[in-house]
């Protein structure tokens, strides 16, 4: 009975350990009205996309980081999306991006 136990106990802490992965991320909150803006102009904005590989500590994707980047000063719409590589069944370097149009 104790070596059951003991099996059981090794079982489940290698179970818990090696699966263990973190990634904190708090949610933005914003809202805005966008029938405001005119979308048929949306390919004269300025756009800039930065992602972050979701596997690696650190990095920086948030809204503003990008904006500065493509100099933009008034922002019109945020797009935010996952990418990733697939073979067979396995996904490979997942990466949250944002995206952001703006004048």
């Amino acid at each position: 009975m104790k070596k059951l136990v003991l099996i059981s106990g090794l079982i489940a802490t290698a179970l818990f350990t090696g699966c263990s992965y973190k990634y904190n991320s708090t949610p933005a909150v914003m809202s805005y009205d966008g029938s405001k803006n005119d979308y048929s102009k949306a390919d004269q904005w300025k756009s800039y996309t930065i992602c972050k590989d979701l596997t690696e500590d650190g990095g920086d994707i948030s809204v503003i980081t990008a904006a500065k980047k493509a100099g933009i000063s008034k922002i019109k719409h945020v797009d935010t999306s996952y990418q990733y590589k697939k073979f067979l069944f396995f996904t490979f370097a997942p990466k949250k991006c944002v995206t952001v149009y703006g004048e």
